[in-house]
């Protein structure tokens, strides 16, 4: 789960209503939040436990920080895949900043500690509380000369959207805070489709309904479901949000905040 820092404004209201609510109330367990987080709720069970006996006192037990920094708007969280960043800062520390290592957790230890803290940024992002009036002012930090070039050149989003098309008065259709949201996460009820051809040659097309390292199901055109192990079929998959995945690696913070700046002058 890779998240670049632009998607802090996102959770501000969040991030305060926690910390101000947090000597008033009991944070709400991972259970009771894990129907829309993507991390395995078990292993976020687990990795709340081992936070907040190894890293609770100084990080706060909701990771939104205490003595230490809160850890659900950091940098590292935001951009770590997985665990490949926060992962070695649990075993190594930070002697510098007086962080100790924690070199004793087992690797199962640490993948555990690591879907919490992506269980919470995530349920920071979804909590529903960021009003959907927040101040554009406070969002509009970018330069959209910039985000009309990046938009039409190194971004490649005008070989997908048009201005004068599906974006035509986009900043009037969406509020701010949702243009922003939509513009970072696309709506995931956008498919993936899928072309499965046999060893004898049949085509199957339809909706991916899943797709993992060995096996690809299709809800097919004509409603029926059907599944084929990858490594006996052929299967062309189409993503139509390929390239929205493939550009939160390419784009930077400035370039999000410019692109965001050039969708509000479509009005």
């Amino acid at each position: 789960m890779k998240v670049h820092a632009f998607a802090v404004c996102l959770i501000l209201a969040f991030t305060c209503r926690a910390s101000a609510n947090a000597a008033q109330q009991h944070q709400p367990t991972p259970a009771s939040r894990a129907e829309t987080s993507p991390q395995d709720p078990a292993a976020v069970e687990r990795g709340q436990a081992l936070f907040r006996s190894t890293c609770g006192f100084c990080h706060g037990e909701d990771a939104t920080g205490a003595r230490a920094p809160d850890l659900v708007r950091s940098a590292i969280l935001s951009h770590d895949d997985h665990g490949n960043l926060v992962g070695p800062v649990i075993r190594n520390g930070r002697p510098a900043k007086g962080m100790p290592s924690f070199a004793t957790l087992s690797d199962d230890q640490v993948s555990d500690i690591v879907a919490f803290l992506h269980h919470q940024a995530y349920a920071a992002l979804h909590s529903g509380h960021v009003p959907g009036d927040y101040p554009l002012s406070k969002l509009l930090t970018g330069n959209a000369q910039a985000g009309e070039a990046f938009f039409n050149g190194e971004g490649g989003c005008s070989q997908c959207h048009s201005v004068t098309g599906d974006l035509a008065g986009i900043a009037n259709k969406l509020k701010p805070i949702d243009l922003q949201q939509r513009m970072i996460y696309p709506s995931k009820k956008i498919p993936k489709t899928a072309t499965v051809t046999l060893s004898n040659g049949t085509r199957y097309e339809g909706t991916v309904a899943h797709l993992d390292e060995f096996n690809i199901a299709l809800v097919c055109k004509d409603g029926w479901y059907r599944s084929w192990p990858l490594n006996e079929v052929k299967a062309q998959v189409h993503d139509p949000l390929a390239a929205h995945r493939e550009l939160t690696d390419k784009y930077t913070d400035a370039d999000m905040h410019n692109v965001f700046a050039y969708l509000e002058t479509l009005k």
